[in-house]
């Protein structure tokens, strides 16, 4: 893709009642999948977290299903809340969520540990790089 090209995206209204098990893609974006379905694309959350999530084709409809759930749980998703999706053309989708005030919320996020640059013994590196090298 040249750099002014603009990845195809989409949005969604969640609805509990609707997405909790399986999610349907909106038929005006069918255009922009591939023509092949892939059996597996991966959710990308900004919160650093991924989900593997199968996509099926039913009734001339494509759907987000097995692993959709785990998605909806992990980012508690609530009634309203609104989704964008991303794609990059192969097989993954970034999602971004915005609450009822219309803010970006980052949810499921890693949690990062906090590591010091600071060693308790200059061996300690020495003896890691030869168990490395062996």
């Amino acid at each position: 893709m040249a750099s002014t090209d603009v990845l195809p995206r989409f949005f969604s209204v969640f609805l509990s009642q609707y997405n909790s098990n399986s999610f349907l893609i909106p038929r005006s974006y069918y255009d922009h999948l591939p023509r092949r379905l892939p059996k597996t694309v991966i959710l990308m959350g900004n919160g650093g977290r991924s989900w593997k999530v199968a996509m099926k084709s039913k009734r001339e409809q494509v759907y987000f299903e097995q692993g959709w759930a785990n998605f909806v749980a992990e980012n508690e998703l609530r009634d309203g809340e609104v989704l964008t999706f991303v794609f990059d053309g192969h097989r993954r989708y970034e999602v971004s969520i915005y609450s009822h005030r219309g803010c970006k919320e980052t949810r499921a996020a890693i949690e990062v540990e906090e590591i010091s640059d600071e060693t308790e013994s200059d061996n300690s590196c020495d003896s890691l790089v030869s168990v490395i090298q062996v």
